[in-house]
């Protein structure tokens, strides 16, 4: 069923090869702004912070905490995401002596995840965009989109954790572009409330009891 959809949604959305989306630790301070928020709202807090700081991360890290959290407020939680970025930050550069994490790089997947992983903070879906996105190392990252559709699709269970099932599931060469296909599918026919299910291309695949 995974290569099915995955072949309707490229066939209706168009291929995506993979590029980099920057730097490691750009990508993970962009994905922890994103938390719990929509795109809009994390762009603009991400555009703020640099507007404020212009990535000199020391600066980030050793700002007063309620001027940097007042700086990403756009991004919402804005408090807690300003001390996680802090202790993130500073967590690095003790360890690494730099505020640096193009050493994953050179870990075996499974490794950069475990060190991703560490931070308070970052889990699966955070790690594996860090993984995708930016380092080239396929690891499949469950938003709150792609977990709808799969659950609706009957490829995760109410109990199961959907990154280690899409993860065993999905192909690695297809992480990249089936995570961006879900989400898009996600927010234009697959919708949380009243789906537009008469324009899904995978309607017959899906056993969803409430689709119209």
């Amino acid at each position: 069923m995974v290569l099915e959809v995955a072949r309707r949604l490229e066939a209706r959305y168009g291929p995506i090869p993979w590029r980099s989306h920057g730097d490691p630790l750009d990508v993970l301070i962009n994905t922890i702004l994103s938390q719990n928020t929509n795109d809009r709202n994390r762009d603009l807090a991400y555009e703020a912070l640099l507007a404020r700081y212009d990535r000199d991360y020391d600066a980030i890290a050793h700002a007063p905490l309620d001027e940097l959290a007042e700086t990403i407020r756009p991004a919402g939680l804005h408090r807690q995401k300003a001390e996680r970025i802090q202790k993130i930050l500073k967590e690095i550069k003790a360890e690494r002596g730099a505020y640096d994490l193009s050493y994953l790089r050179d870990l075996p997947r499974e490794e950069a995840l475990q060190e991703l992983l560490r931070f308070d903070g970052v889990g699966k879906k955070t790690a594996g965009i860090v993984l995708t996105f930016s380092l080239g190392k396929p690891y499949f990252p469950v938003d709150t989109h792609i977990a709808r559709i799969t659950r609706r699709l009957g490829l995760v269970k109410n109990n199961e954790d959907p990154h280690d099932v899409m993860n065993a599931l999905v192909p690695e060469e297809l992480h990249y572009q089936l995570h961006l296909h879900l989400i898009r599918h996600g927010r234009e026919t697959c919708t949380a409330r009243k789906p537009r299910c008469g324009e899904c291309v995978i309607r017959d695949l899906c056993p969803f009891p409430e689709k119209s």
